[in-house]
């Protein structure tokens, strides 16, 4: 019992001293001469940039915040260091160190892009304008370009972490910490954000359960949220930010700043710098105006809670009876340059057989015995489900899928033959393919034509469409936004759970593309007053 007591006093004492250094570490990256006023001016910065993403394209305000966003964060970096190696360098910072510090920060933005960079990465991404080629290509090659690009961010990762500073030499011989001591800021700093996040999905799931009886007091409880998480995920990301930072200089002994270098008004400053711009930030999240507007009920290859198999006739009539504004349903081109009612480039899932569509007539395919949940039926040629849907009078949304076999005139062919006849049924066409959407839109101007994205990293104007159906994972209120400014609208796809299609509905989608269509149903008939919870998901989800 003795030993048990001694041995719990020394890890008690222990970890007593260990907080105490980081407490010592925090303060003095948080309060150490010039930092408090550069914390503030990065926060006011980093919110003006967020508070004016909303704006359509670039402004001469964002630019200038950028710049002045870039020159604040050098001169944090060089008094973080100053403040850890007791170095004091002065305007020879820049001349020593400058190229290095902009590379340090420009690897910093790669790697924090895919991770929310304060909430801006999408704001960022959504003004992202390329040549369309360049957009269909990637979407078109996705897979070994994501795989190229996660070695690239990997190795990015791995170099700036383990060796980045040391080779930067961005702090002086000696006081360069050991890829060791580096790995461990990094999992303090994801240890930071994992307790942030935790505790907001705390004060979500609270939100979720007190619905108050006034919209006006209902925004007042989601704004107060918002600002609760954002004010956490400020701490974090600034105690993280300082960890990094010591953990470059070495982690070198730190030792408490005198009572004289700890004025009193510093809470002050920082907390009014950040109460501002946090209050205009949730503001403009709390009244965004498009959230919880109609939304389209659109049944993802033409089923509905499993019943029927994708793509099929009966699955066809079933979903008909629930009234979607759209059936979504996929076209392969055939042997005979006919098309065949299918999603996948092969047979092997829902019929057991190794052959692709290309390889097969229509004629050979037509009847043809497919499996999916149980059930059975068969599959259909394009001109068959087409008369069915007119009799039914269900408006299509035709998926045209591609590959490399296709005929040269696939396209236009389709363009000449069921064009016009989709217009005239209100159907429309949308295609991962940028080629199919350019060719019908020229070909068939009163047919409406979409973009899928396999994923959202590009301004949408890059890649013009009639409407755009985003892919949900990577999709955010900016993207949707960007579509409105171009007056078109946009579907998310492809939402399932009641969590999903609520978020969405918060977003502002303007239809859903789902395989539980009464689910869904009932989301969007459902009282937007108790959805709220999702407009603060949202929120917090745009930081991670």
């Amino acid at each position: 019992m003795f030993f048990s007591a001694g041995f719990l006093n020394g890890v008690s004492k222990g970890m007593q001293g260990k907080w105490q250094n980081w407490r010592r570490v925090w303060q003095r990256g948080l309060l150490g001469p010039g930092l408090l006023l550069t914390w503030s001016g990065v926060i006011l910065a980093l919110g003006g940039l967020r508070w004016l993403g909303t704006q359509p394209g670039w402004t001469w305000w964002s630019g200038l915040l950028v710049v002045v966003l870039i020159g604040l964060v050098g001169r944090l970096l060089r008094l973080l260091n100053e403040a850890f190696t007791g170095q004091t360098t002065g305007s020879l910072y820049w001349r020593d160190h400058g190229v290095a510090t902009i590379g340090l920060m420009l690897m910093g933005l790669i790697l924090a892009l895919p991770w929310g960079l304060w909430g801006l990465s999408s704001r960022l991404l959504a003004r992202l304008p390329l040549p369309a080629l360049w957009v269909n290509w990637v979407g078109l090659n996705r897979r070994p370009v994501l795989g190229l690009v996660a070695i690239i961010y990997l190795f990015l990762l791995a170099w700036g972490v383990l060796w980045g500073p040391r080779h930067l030499k961005l702090t002086p011989v000696g006081r360069r910490g050991r890829p060791g001591q580096m790995l461990g800021a990094v999992i303090v700093q994801a240890l930071l954000l994992l307790g942030w996040l935790l505790v907001s999905l705390a004060v979500i799931w609270l939100n979720r359960q007190l619905v108050p009886a006034t919209p006006a007091t209902l925004k007042m409880l989601t704004g107060g949220s918002m600002l609760l998480i954002l004010l956490g995920y400020t701490g974090a990301t600034m105690l993280g930010l300082i960890t990094l930072a010591w953990s470059w200089c070495g982690r070198p002994r730190v030792v408490a700043l005198p009572s004289r270098e700890r004025p009193r008004w510093y809470w002050w400053v920082l907390g009014l710098c950040w109460l501002g711009v946090s209050g205009l930030v949730v503001s403009q999240a709390v009244h965004q105006p498009d959230r919880f507007g109609p939304t389209l009920l659109i049944s993802h290859r033409g089923v509905d809670h499993e019943r029927g198999v994708q793509n099929t006739l009966g699955a066809l009539r079933t979903v008909h009876r629930e009234r979607p504004a759209y059936v979504e349903m996929d076209l392969h081109e055939t042997k005979d340059q006919h098309w065949v009612v299918l999603h996948d480039e092969n047979l092997r899932q829902l019929a057991g057989r190794r052959q692709t569509p290309r390889q097969l007539t229509s004629r050979q395919l037509a009847g043809l015995t497919v499996h999916e949940n149980g059930q059975s039926d068969r599959l259909v040629t394009w001109p068959e489900y087409l008369r069915v849907a007119e009799a039914l009078k269900q408006p299509l949304l035709v998926e045209l899928k591609t590959t490399p076999q296709d005929s040269p005139g696939m396209v236009r062919q389709f363009a000449e033959q069921y064009g016009a006849r989709l217009s005239r049924d209100g159907s429309a066409v949308h295609s991962l393919d940028y080629r199919v959407v350019a060719q019908l839109r020229h070909r068939v101007p009163g047919l409406r034509v979409g973009y899928i994205t396999p994923f959202n990293w590009v301004a949408p104007k890059s890649v013009p469409a009639d409407f755009y159906s985003f892919q949900r994972l990577s999709v955010s209120d900016q993207f949707i936004a960007a579509a409105h400014q171009a007056h078109v609208p946009a579907y998310l796809w492809t939402p399932d759970s009641v969590d999903a299609m609520t978020r969405l509905w918060a977003l502002g989608a303007d239809g859903q593309i789902t395989n539980e269509l009464s689910r869904l149903r009932r989301v969007v008939n459902g009282k937007s007053q108790s959805a709220w919870w999702a407009v603060l998901m949202n929120f917090t989800l745009s930081y991670i």
